[in-house]
């Protein structure tokens, strides 16, 4: 791998701990891991706990749910609108759009079970930081992080991927789970940054829209949930779009 790449996971989470300890036990390079002591959302001091030659950082985390969806995830991070959990409002950190893509569809690969959904989530929660952060998740339940398929599976995706130069995009519209963007990104040349979901578009405004392009490196544009975007955010993004010049792809 190329990239500098730092993995933390904290003591406060019994499944950080556990994915953690996995990732550490088989990774020859241990000098790139980093333990805390809270919650990974909360984590507003990570750029004093990683050392700043790393130039990414995955964060090795448990996925909440209340439905308690089987899964293995990965998703940018930041607060398009309320900080519910860490970082600040209105704030996102920068995306890693070929790292993350690389990473779901090496993962999507691993994988040949139906038990658990293999898939991107919408950007959300904290911390925020100035280096780009991917949160890789493994929920919702200790059966799940214990599970040596799950832990397998996010390994392999978080090591194992590889990158391509695709063009990057924001995706828009559609559930906090993204299957479209998550199949779309499988049979389809392009990396995907920011994802915001049809429920935190109704919250924002060009101000945002704007931040995610800005925050997804070398954004060439949109890839939209057509269904699953409400016409007033579809307005806006198409506002953007041709104030920027840039693409948009309706899927």
């Amino acid at each position: 791998m190329t990239e500098n790449i730092a993995f933390i996971g904290t003591t406060a989470d019994d499944a950080s701990i556990t994915i953690y300890s996995y990732f550490r036990e088989r990774d020859q390079n241990k000098e790139r891991y980093f333990l805390a002591d809270r919650r990974l959302p909360l984590l507003d001091d990570v750029e004093e706990i990683v050392d700043k030659k790393y130039d990414i950082i995955v964060f090795l985390s448990r996925h909440s749910s209340e439905k308690k969806v089987n899964s293995i995830t990965v998703h940018p991070v930041g607060n398009f609108s309320r900080a519910d959990l860490g970082g600040k409002e209105g704030e996102i950190c920068p995306s890693s759009p070929e790292l993350q893509t690389a990473m779901l569809r090496r993962m999507i690969s691993a994988y040949h079970g139906e038990k658990y959904a293999v898939t991107f989530e919408a950007t959300h929660h904290g911390p925020l930081t100035e280096r780009p952060i991917i949160f890789a998740e493994i929920g919702t339940e200790e059966e799940n992080w214990k599970d040596p398929v799950a832990l397998d599976v996010l390994y392999k995706g978080a090591t194992e991927y590889k990158k391509e130069s695709y063009p990057n995009y924001v995706a828009v519209g559609g559930g906090h789970y993204a299957p479209k963007f998550s199949s779309y990104i499988v049979e389809n040349k392009v990396n995907v940054g920011h994802i915001i979901s049809k429920y935190r578009l109704q919250e924002i405004g060009e101000r945002e829209i704007n931040m995610a392009v800005e925050r997804t490196e070398n954004c060439r544009g949109f890839i939209v949930d057509k269904k699953g975007t409400k016409s007033e955010g579809y307005n806006i993004v198409k506002k953007v779009s041709e104030e920027r010049g840039l693409e948009i792809i309706n899927i």
